[in-house]
């Protein structure tokens, strides 16, 4: 995502979080379930 402002970045974050791959919280972004992780990395062609 090097290169993108910052709506595209917290809408994709947005997205992370409610499929359950991570838990954003104040300054901080948390991996709660690394397989959802991998599956999104893998749609995205990441």
């Amino acid at each position: 995502m090097v290169g993108s402002v910052r709506e595209v970045v917290q809408r994709s974050l947005k997205e992370l979080e409610r499929a359950g791959a991570i838990k954003l919280e104040r300054a901080r972004i948390s991996i709660v379930n690394i397989d959802a992780l991998e599956r999104f990395s893998e749609e995205e062609g990441v």
